[in-house]
């Protein structure tokens, strides 16, 4: 394997180091991958990895049965992972707890900084959880949605914990 086929599957994962909700300094953090296999294909601008996937940055932190990254140009452009469920966590600036979330799909668009929970997605953060067949967040705007417009059976589950007294 040449050196420009091995760069592909590095400059991919590190785009994944942007991502939706981050410390500012996992970004300098070096990636981790661990998988039970690999697969890179150049023409088709594609890495696969498989079997037990976890990926690391920083407090980043993604776990799935698959990941798969879809470069174009030169950058990547989206990544899917799936799994039975994905999971992931990370800690934003200025905060001590972590954002957690699960779901049977994970998509994240690169160039749009969004990121979509799919297929019983829950998401857990500073004591807030939202449940949903669908969750989608965008980290330009900082906006989240969630639920299905095309089916009234299913709904938006929010919990909300009260104020803790100090």
């Amino acid at each position: 394997m040449t050196l420009n086929k091995l760069i592909i599957p590095f400059l991919a994962l590190s785009f994944i180091s942007a991502p939706v909700w981050a410390l500012s300094s996992d970004k300098q953090k070096p990636v981790e991958v661990e998988a039970d296999s690999f697969h890179l294909d150049d023409a088709k601008k594609t890495t696969v990895y498989t079997g037990n996937v976890i990926i690391t940055q920083g407090s980043m932190e993604i776990i799935a049965d698959k990941v798969t990254i879809y470069s174009r140009n030169g950058a990547t452009n989206k990544v899917i992972a799936t799994g039975q469920p994905v999971k992931f966590k990370q800690r934003p600036d200025g905060s001590q707890e972590l954002i957690r979330g699960v779901s049977n799909r994970f998509e994240y668009h690169v160039p749009k900084d969004t990121l979509t929970l799919t297929n019983q997605a829950t998401l857990w953060q500073a004591g807030t959880t939202f449940s949903s067949e669908r969750i989608i967040y965008n980290s330009k705007r900082s906006i989240v949605t969630a639920g299905d417009k095309t089916s009234a059976s299913k709904r938006v589950k929010i919990t909300l914990e009260p104020a803790k007294d100090e």
